[in-house]
C-alpha cells in the first residue's frame, strides 16, 4: 500500500504565519505525537511522524508545488520523495500526477492500492490503523473507491459528511454526500448515522488511467509534466467522487479536528503562548504566537489569538479569525522569512533610497549543508559572517569564511556557501534589483 499526502495548497487562513511559500502545514506550532518534548513540529512533520510509527511512511510520497520541495526536503530530512505539480490545477490533477510517480518512478504495480491523506487534520494513531484496514478492504474490491469517514462528536456545520447506507459491517456502502450543511440538517445526519469525510481516499493505481484516457494522458510521469495543463482544473472528488458507483467507507471513532483555522489550531495547542510573550492576570481564553524575538505584552485580551511575523501582525476575536481571508486581498504574497533545505533566510530590510534598491537579510546554512550554487546579474552582495566557519565557492575558487571577516559578491559571479564544523550565520546586503534575480548552475562546483 502507497501513501500520497496532498501538501501542495496555498493559502493565508493562518496568516501572517502562513503564505504562498510556506502555508500552514509547514508552520511549526505543533508538537510530536505522543511527545513530551517542547519541541515544535509542523502539520507535515506531525502526520509523517504518525506514518512512521503505523510503518506506512516508507512508501509515502508528497504531492506539492515546486515552490516548496526545499521546505518538505528540509522539513523531512529527505524521507519522502515529491512529486511536483508544475503548475497548481487542483486536486484532480494532483491526484493523476501522484499516481502516475508511483506507476512510473517508484516501481509500483497496477493493482496496487494508494490512499490520499490531507495534512492538516489532527489525529491519533488510530486513523493510521484504519487506513491500513480500509486498503486492505479496497485491495480485494476491483473498481471500488474507499473512504475514511470519522464518526461525528457534534452536528457540525464546518464539515462535509459521508452518507452510508444502512448496515451494521465494518465496510460500509456509500449512498451519497453532504457539503457543509446547516445546522438542523447536520442534526438529522448525525441522528441516521452518517460520518464525517475526512478527506482520505484510495483505489488501485488501475483506476487512474480510465480516469485519465478521456483527456487522452497515459500514467508516465515526465509525459504528464509535460501535458498537466490538459488536465481539468477540478477537485478529485467533483471529477470523480461525485460519479463514482461504487464507493465503501469505514469508521473511524476517535480524535479528528480540521485544523485549517486559527480558532481550531489553538485549541490543540500545549502552551497559550509560543515565543517572547507576557500576560497580565486579566486575559481569558487568548493564544499569542510571537516570532519576532522581540517582547510582546497582551493585557484584557478574552477569546483572542494574537500572530506576529515578519510578513504582518494579527489581532483578532477567535471566531473571527476564520474569516482572515477576507481581510487579505490587497497584502502581497512576499514572505520575509523561508526555510531551504540547506537553512533559512529572514529578510530584515528591504528598501528604495534616491532610486537605489537594497535588501538586508539574515540566513543560516546548516552546518555541512551547502546552498545551491547561482550567480546574480542584477546585484551585488556583500556578506558578513556572524558566527561559525565555512567556504565560499566563488567561480570555482574556495574562500574561507570566519567570524567577522567580510566578502562582496559582484553581479554575474558565480558563487556558493558551505557551512563546516556548525551552523554558518551571516549577513548578505544585496544592492541593485533583486527581483526574480538568482540564476541557478547545474555545473559542478
Amino acid at each position: 500500500m502507497y501513501i500520497v499526502l496532498l501538501s501542495g495548497g496555498s493559502g493565508k487562513r493562518l496568516w501572517p504565519l502562513s503564505n504562498d511559500l510556506c502555508s500552514k502545514q509547514y508552520i511549526k506550532l505543533m508538537n510530536h505525537d505522543a511527545d513530551e518534548s517542547d519541541e515544535k513540529c509542523s502539520m507535515l512533520q506531525r502526520v509523517f511522524g504518525q506514518l512512521k510509527t503505523a510503518g506506512l511512511s516508507e512508501n509515502t510520497i508528497v504531492c506539492a508545488s515546486s515552490a516548496q520541495v526545499e521546505l518538505i526536503e528540509s522539513q523531512l530530512n529527505g524521507a519522502a520523495e515529491v512529486a511536483v505539480e508544475p503548475m497548481r490545477r487542483d486536486t484532480f490533477p494532483a491526484v493523476m500526477l501522484s499516481c502516475a510517480y508511483l506507476l512510473s518512478k517508484k516501481g509500483a504495480r497496477p493493482d496496487d492500492v494508494v490512499a490520499f491523506l490531507p495534512v492538516d487534520p489532527y489525529t491519533t494513531g488510530e486513523f493510521f490503523t484504519r487506513i491500513k484496514c480500509l486498503g486492505a478492504h479496497i485491495a480485494s474490491m476491483e473498481q471500488t473507491i474507499g473512504l475514511l469517514g470519522g464518526v461525528p462528536t457534534y452536528p457540525s456545520t464546518k464539515y462535509g459528511y459521508i452518507v452510508p447506507k444502512k448496515g451494521d459491517g465494518e465496510l460500509l456502502e456509500v449512498e451519497g454526500f453532504r457539503e457543509k450543511p446547516d445546522e438542523a440538517t447536520a442534526e438529522k445526519l448525525v441522528a441516521d448515522g452518517a460520518l464525517w469525510n475526512c478527506g482520505v481516499f484510495c483505489f488501485k493505481l488501475s483506476m487512474a488511467e480510465g480516469w485519465l484516457g478521456k483527456y487522452g494522458i497515459g500514467t508516465d510521469y515526465d509525459q504528464m509534466v509535460a501535458d498537466y495543463e490538459k488536465l481539468p482544473k477540478k477537485s478529485f472528488d467533483y471529477e470523480v467522487l461525485e460519479h463514482w458507483e461504487r464507493i465503501a467507507a469505514i469508521r473511524y471513532d476517535d480524535v479528528w479536528k480540521d485544523l485549517g483555522t486559527w480558532n481550531t489550531l489553538t485549541e490543540e495547542m500545549k502552551e497559550n503562548s509560543i515565543g517572547d510573550v507576557t500576560w497580565d492576570d486579566t486575559c481569558e481564553n487568548s493564544h499569542a504566537i510571537n516570532v519576532l524575538g522581540v517582547p510582546m505584552v497582551v493585557m484584557g485580551a478574552k477569546n483572542m489569538v494574537i500572530a506576529a511575523s515578519h510578513d504582518g501582525i494579527l489581532i483578532a476575536d477567535k471566531h473571527q479569525s476564520s474569516y482572515i481571508k477576507d481581510c487579505l486581498t490587497h497584502i502581497g504574497d512576499a514572505s520575509r522569512y523561508e526555510e531551504r533545505r540547506w537553512g533559512t533566510i529572514k529578510t530584515i530590510d528591504n528598501d528604495e533610497d534616491d532610486g537605489i534598491k537594497s535588501v538586508t537579510q539574515r540566513i543560516k546554512v546548516v552546518s555541512g549543508k551547502t546552498m545551491p550554487y547561482h550567480r546574480h546579474e542584477k546585484h551585488t552582495e556583500t556578506i558578513t559572517v556572524l558566527s561559525g566557519m565555512g567556504k565560499l565557492i566563488l567561480e570555482g575558487t574556495e574562500v574561507d569564511l570566519l567570524a567577522g571577516s567580510t566578502v562582496s559578491i559582484a553581479a554575474g559571479k558565480a558563487h556558493a556557501i558551505r557551512a563546516l564544523g556548525s551552523d554558518l550565520r551571516l549577513i548578505e546586503v544585496s544592492i541593485g534589483d533583486t527581483d526574480e534575480d538568482q540564476i541557478a548552475i547545474q555545473e559542478q562546483m
